[in-house]
């Protein structure tokens, strides 16, 4: 019998994804590269190395067993090991003022970034043996909420609360696609709004950023923000041409990861943002295409999981890069430097090409 082929247009949209993300690093980043580590193809030549690692553990998840994936003992062995890499990073040295890093070699692994892959595929299962065994939802919600929010603990801890946020962002919308009626769904939105506004009273730096004017304070908590604005407003419709921007110049901070889609707006202008944002709607009307088509629902649900993480990721980049949103670090899935964020990704992406098989 012949194995049934992937998408292959998610296939096509990762790698022109992929293409613009290497181009986009060396443009934004060959400045930063020479002053920093004496080589301007330094984070180039470490971009083409987590894309090929990512097209590896992309090609392991492509073919990884479905069998297995809906397995009590494999979904338990991934959560404990989620959680006991959360619980290590905890002890590793702060960078930049968070224990979110852990030091391998000469590279640094984010054990949060994996964490979206594992709450995306443990909610899949809670959420077919609901069908299976015909479970009352609180039950479900229990068995699915109590792993989202150890995770979610684990991870404001170190502190990153973006992350959190998305690992609940993800968690709700496959419930609210699965069909939990609203009267569930609204308490535990309002029991989720309520404690991230209390993080944000907290902590008032979180505080800064959403209720703070970059223009009062344009040197420090409003530097990124406006530097981001000028870099997007110089490029107009048409940019400077590729590499011509002149806010990677020291002026825009980290051009080549949270702040990338600034740096490609200033050199492609308007019409290069609008055609990468066509890319990642693209992919989620694919994405969510294949979600629907699948008869398969523990499948479906994590099409559905993959899909609106990678396209609710990117928006957040785009809006923060515009100020729409306060300021947070969020890489733009397959463009931005990083090899924790490009291995998640591309381990997602298979998961999606090994769903789309049985439609």
């Amino acid at each position: 019998m012949k194995e049934a082929r992937f998408d292959r247009t998610i296939m096509v949209l990762t790698c022109i994804l992929l293409f613009i993300g290497i181009v986009a690093i060396y443009s934004a980043s060959f400045i930063f590269a020479l002053t920093r580590k004496g080589d301007p193809n330094y984070f180039l030549w470490r971009q083409l190395f987590f894309v090929l690692a990512g097209a590896a553990v992309m090609v392991v998840t492509l073919n990884f067993p479905v069998k297995v994936l809906r397995s009590r003992n494999f979904i338990l062995a991934l959560l404990a090991l989620q959680a006991a890499f959360l619980v290590i990073v905890m002890f590793a040295p702060k960078i930049n003022g968070s224990h979110r890093w852990l030091k391998v070699g000469g590279f640094s692994i984010q054990p949060s970034e994996f964490a979206k892959i594992t709450i995306i595929l443990v909610t899949a299962y809670v959420l077919q043996k609901k069908l299976d065994k015909k479970l009352e939802w609180m039950h479900v919600v229990l068995k699915a909420g109590v792993p989202a929010l150890i995770l979610f603990a684990l991870i404001i801890i170190e502190p990153d609360m973006g992350m959190s946020a998305m690992l609940l962002l993800i968690a709700v919308s496959m419930f609210f696609v699965a069909g939990l009626p609203w009267k569930g769904i609204l308490p535990i939105g309002a029991i989720l709004a309520l404690g991230l506004v209390v993080l944000v009273l907290i902590a008032p730096y979180r505080l800064q950023r959403i209720v703070g004017n970059p223009e009062n304070d344009p040197q420090h908590s409003g530097f990124q923000v406006r530097q981001s604005l000028i870099a997007v407003g110089s490029g107009g419709v048409w940019g400077k041409t590729l590499g011509g921007g002149s806010q990677k110049r020291l002026f825009l901070p980290l051009p080549h990861t949270d702040f990338i889609f600034a740096n490609i707006a200033e050199e492609l202008g308007l019409w290069g943002c609008c055609l990468i944002l066509f890319f990642y709607l693209f992919f989620g009307y694919k994405g969510f295409r294949i979600a629907m088509k699948l008869q398969d629902p523990f499948l479906s649900y994590i099409a559905f999981g993959v899909t609106v993480w990678i396209v609710v990721q990117a928006l957040i980049h785009i809006s923060v890069n515009l100020y729409l949103l306060p300021p947070k670090g969020m890489p733009l899935p397959f463009i931005s430097y990083g090899g924790s964020s490009m291995l998640s990704t591309m381990a997602g992406v298979g998961l999606l090409l090994n769903a789309s098989r049985q439609v």
